[in-house]
């Protein structure tokens, strides 16, 4: 990675404008990754536009962090000396940008994602980083870019949140490192939790109650699972932006092996954020269908009912539990 990262790096210092970009349905290692490399770009004279390929709608819980009035509609987004994907593992995972790819001669993919499909010019990929910001905090560091408090947020915020607060099998004596650099540098710990995990609408938690009261457990697989219908939006007010964090309040089980939450989308279909404890690969279980992730986070959109969804995960949890182990 270390050459991908130089490499990089002297595209970015020849450029004159660069645009940003993001997977649709943005995360906060997403956004936090977006807001840092355009604050840092502006600050070395760059022209920047960030953005993702979709409608702009900014989570809740993320509508704080600094520089985040700055993201604009991809559709002023329409050539650049450089294009930079962050924590896209392929390029249909950037929405309607992935058209616009064509337009740029150089795409710098950033990601930690292990099933990224390598689909830049420049590849800076790190499958052991347990978040796309660290890869961009050790860019910045590279370029000797003065992070100040505002960018150590948005990449402290980043980090936080992919690694589940530090809590996933992602998270890495690195990641730690990294973490207490950024507070040093400027980020507040407790300002981020309270911001990210303690800003939620009573209409959000109207459907956080309506989530857990309709969860089921199936107890041969160990999947705990619930869903989020569209008539739930309208009758709480709530939006599925909402609802990123209530995975984790499933995963507190102590009886759960894997977890999941359909959420309808307008089309009919289900988008299913998938988590796992260690034992099942949900990585793999989402590229099955088409999706994609890590082994302990991953997601997956399917073209079924609700019932026949949890089928064909519970299909895919067996056959991982009946395979034979290696040695």
């Amino acid at each position: 990675m270390n050459r991908a990262l130089e490499e990089a790096a002297k595209k970015l210092q020849e450029a004159a404008s660069v645009v940003i970009t993001i997977h649709t349905q943005p995360d906060g290692d997403a956004l936090g990754g977006l807001l840092a490399m355009s604050r840092y770009l502006r600050k070395a004279g760059k022209k920047t536009c960030p953005t993702w390929g979709e409608e702009i709608r900014i989570p809740t819980h993320y509508r704080w962090l600094p520089g985040i009035d700055e993201i604009v509609d991809f559709s002023h987004c329409n050539g650049a000396d450089v294009l930079i994907t962050l924590d896209c593992a392929n390029e249909h995972r950037l929405g309607l940008m992935e058209d616009r790819m064509i337009k740029f001669k150089t795409i710098i993919n950033i990601d930690h994602h292990v099933d990224n499909s390598g689909f830049g010019t420049i590849n800076v990929l790190d499958f052991n980083a347990g978040a796309t910001c660290e890869i961009v905090y050790k860019l910045l560091k590279l370029m000797q870019a003065d992070i100040d408090s505002d960018m150590a947020t948005q990449l402290y915020t980043g980090i936080v949140t992919d690694t589940g607060r530090f809590q996933y099998q992602n998270t890495t004596s690195e990641t730690l490192r990294i973490a207490a650099d950024l507070v040093d540098l400027g980020a507040v710990p407790n300002l981020v939790f309270e911001k990210v995990y303690e800003n939620v609408s009573f209409a959000s938690l109207q459907l956080l109650a309506l989530v857990l009261e309709r969860a089921e457990f199936v107890k041969n697989t160990g999947l705990f699972y619930s869903y989020i219908l569209d008539s739930d939006l309208k009758e709480t007010g709530a939006s599925m932006a909402d609802s990123e964090v209530f995975i984790d309040y499933l995963r507190a089980a102590k009886e759960a092996n894997v977890v999941a939450i359909f959420k309808e989308t307008l089309e009919g279909k289900l988008r299913i954020s998938l988590r796992s404890k260690g034992t099942i690969d949900v990585g793999t279980i989402a590229r099955m269908g088409g999706g994609g992730g890590h082994r302990n986070a991953a997601g997956v959109t399917l073209d079924k009912t609700i019932d026949e969804a949890v089928d064909w995960i519970n299909n895919r949890i067996s056959t991982q539990k009946t395979a034979p182990t290696a040695g």
